[in-house]
């Protein structure tokens, strides 16, 4: 015969290990819902960059609201190694977050420059820009620090990929040779 004080304690430790796991969910839901919001929706932040220091072909990379950001300033070379459609997984930008009035395919406001969150979609890895003389087996792009998954020259991501979005493109805007990161009302 089993002590009823066993019984209750095995009925507490039950009810304790539920109620945990249930605050464990409940702040990684809330963590990564406020971690994914103040970028795009909520970020009064705003940057300016000078453009004119980044040659053709360079990126620059910067934090703004909290992410990792590149400013690519692509060269025929990268613009001419864009993905033709038939290896994204979504050549359309629908998984992925960017604003209206993007230039397609090369996903700009200014065809040669590009404004991409430099983290990749799966794990928030930083991202490295790969020229296409430099790529090994692909026509270059971006290529994340942890697993390799790789994005092309206007981060869409290539098929095969462990992500399943392309890279996010921050609000932005154009004045003259500078970049205004965040609202983009004047």
């Amino acid at each position: 015969m089993r002590n009823s004080g066993d019984s209750l304690a095995r009925v507490r430790m039950r009810a304790l290990l539920k109620l945990m796991a249930l605050a464990g969910v409940l702040v990684m839901v809330s963590v990564l819902l406020g971690y994914s919001l103040s970028v795009f929706r909520g970020a009064e932040e705003q940057k300016v960059v000078d453009l004119a220091p980044i040659g053709p072909g360079e990126m620059q990379r910067l934090r703004w609201s909290g992410r990792h950001v590149l400013v690519v300033h692509r060269d025929a070379a990268l613009i001419g190694a864009l993905e033709p459609d038939h290896r994204l997984v979504d050549p359309e930008g629908r998984r992925g977050w960017q604003p209206d009035g993007l230039e397609q395919p090369v996903r700009s406001l200014r065809p040669p420059w590009l404004v991409v969150v430099g983290e990749s979609t799966d794990l928030g890895c930083e991202l490295d820009l790969v020229r296409p003389d430099a790529a090994e087996g692909w026509s270059g792009g971006f290529v994340d620090r942890c697993r390799g998954g790789r994005y092309d020259a206007a981060g869409r991501v290539l098929a095969g990929q462990d992500a399943r979005r392309n890279l996010a493109i921050p609000p932005h805007r154009f004045i003259g040779e500078r970049l205004i990161l965040g609202r983009t009302d004047p």
